[in-house]
């Protein structure tokens, strides 16, 4: 299976990531951030509610993004988490 490369006090989105036609998840979209230093690699694309409680399981934290949530929100408060300098 391909795999995504998180950067080390990094967060994405996993919106382009979420196979929509298969994985019945219950948000729009995941902000994940990596609060370590070294870069993490994640599966993609997601499938799943399973592959999304597989990068929780990391210890990447895992933000979901409703129907009517800001994404720049979310991300603001994933990088925060993090200790992110680039807000």
């Amino acid at each position: 299976m391909p795999k995504l490369v998180i950067r080390g006090k990094h967060a994405i989105t996993l919106g382009g990531y979420v196979v929509e036609h298969r994985a019945n998840l219950p948000y729009r979209d995941y902000v994940v951030g990596n609060p370590f230093d070294e870069p993490i690699k994640i599966e993609a694309p997601i499938y799943s509610i399973e592959g999304i409680k597989a990068i929780q399981d990391l210890g990447l934290i895992v933000e979901p993004v409703a129907k009517y949530d800001r994404l720049i929100e979310k991300l603001k408060k994933v990088k925060a988490l993090i200790g992110s300098e680039t807000q």
